[in-house]
């Protein structure tokens, strides 16, 4: 194991989990300018990034086992290949339909990224070197997603939606080409039985009865949850109904990003005192605190009715992220792809149901997000008290 991160391999790393969630959040500044172009419901945009949330993360559970299994890089270098052919088919995508199936497809294998990086950190540090990198990983999973609306608005304002996905196929092939002559293997040792159906639900049983990782899975899901919710609503809430402009739109996203740069900066600064499990309780109070005060203030929408809360969301989100990703793998080396797979599934799934839940509902106002957004900061707090302050496991499948 690796005693210091080299920056060009963090980069990397982090390039590649970056890229995977940028492609979910480019393009929701143009969700109203899709439902107008494809004259369409709202809830009929809203289901591509629903779709993009559930291929996501039922394509982590392919992609961590074949990791485990044919090694790191090959899995890398399909899987960005198919990205950037699935890429363009969403920017020449000719119907709503058309374009639903293309994100679930591109959601399925963008998740590459993210699944080979988490697990390539694992495979090369430990303790808190790896609770370090994780913390970076962490950060690119939540800052992208923010920062992503703000080049998208502008693509929206001034090129059109369908540039979006162009610029992401181009991505993808700049980064295949960096993994294929930079990213050397790091399994040393593959698992000739990792995709073995067997063995797969051997190791799934023992990860989903895990109650320390099951918990602080839980814990990181419920928190993404709540954040996409916010996500899915954010667009048409400040551009259908506030009026802003998709490039203000964008801008205004900045706020979350300040707000989970904060958490994060906080985590790193309180785990060598406090411990990860620690943090990780604080950070779930700054949910429940950020989520009460959106329920509080929820009867009239406004910008800083709904932008101030959310920060404070965000602070809790970058606080429990690194943390309970970094304990959630820490106990299970020898299957981390699979572990990985499982904790970005839990996530994205979570992150699903709540985009499913608020579409079909949506009102103009920001009621029903404030209590979805509530409810997943309390169930997250349970999580946290019931199973991840459990001891962590020994053993491992």
């Amino acid at each position: 194991m690796a005693s210091r991160i080299a920056p060009g391999f963090l980069v990397l790393v982090t390039s590649l989990v970056a890229m995977g969630v940028a492609s979910m959040a480019l393009y929701v500044p143009s969700l109203p300018a899709i439902r107008a172009e494809f004259g369409v419901l709202p809830s009929d945009t809203q289901v591509t990034l629903t779709l993009f949330f559930l291929g996501f993360s039922f394509g982590q559970l392919l992609f961590g086992p074949l990791s485990d299994r044919f090694g790191r890089r090959p899995v890398l270098l399909v899987g960005l290949s198919l990205y950037m052919v699935i890429s363009l088919s969403c920017a020449f995508a000719t119907s709503i339909e058309m374009l639903q199936v293309g994100r679930f497809f591109q959601g399925f294998v963008a998740c590459v990224g993210p699944v080979v990086g988490r697990a390539v950190v694992r495979d090369a540090f430990s303790g808190k070197v790896a609770a370090a990198a994780f913390s970076v990983l962490g950060t690119a999973l939540a800052v992208v997603p923010a920062i992503a609306p703000i080049l998208g608005g502008q693509i929206q304002t001034h090129i059109g939606w369908r540039a979006s996905f162009y610029l992401l196929a181009a991505l993808s092939l700049i980064l295949l080409i960096v993994c294929a002559f930079r990213l050397t293997e790091s399994l040393i040792h593959k698992n000739p039985d990792a995709i073995k159906p067997v063995r797969l639900i051997k190791i799934y049983a023992h990860l989903l009865t895990s109650p320390y990782f099951m918990g602080n899975v839980l814990v990181s899901g419920l928190a993404f949850a709540g954040f996409f919710a916010y996500f899915t609503e954010a667009p048409f809430l400040f551009i259908g109904e506030l009026g802003l402009r998709e490039d203000a739109f964008g801008a205004m996203m900045l706020f979350t990003v300040a707000g989970y740069a904060s958490g994060s900066f906080l985590s790193g600064r309180l785990v060598p005192r406090l411990g990860s499990r620690r943090v990780v309780f604080i950070g779930c109070g700054f949910l429940l605190v950020g989520a009460s005060l959106l329920l509080l203030l929820s009867g009239t929408l406004s910008l800083v009715n709904v932008i101030a809360p959310m920060s404070l969301y965000t602070i809790g989100f970058g606080m429990v992220i690194p943390g309970s990703m970094a304990e959630a793998l820490r106990p299970f080396p020898r299957v981390a792809g699979s572990a990985s797979a499982v904790l970005g599934f839990f996530q994205f799934f979570c992150a699903a149901m709540t985009s499913l839940i608020v579409q079909p509902l949506y009102d103009g106002t920001a009621v029903l997000l404030s209590v979805v957004i509530l409810s997943v900061a309390v169930l997250a707090l349970v999580q946290y008290l019931i199973l991840a302050n459990t001891i962590p496991p020994d053993g491992e499948a």
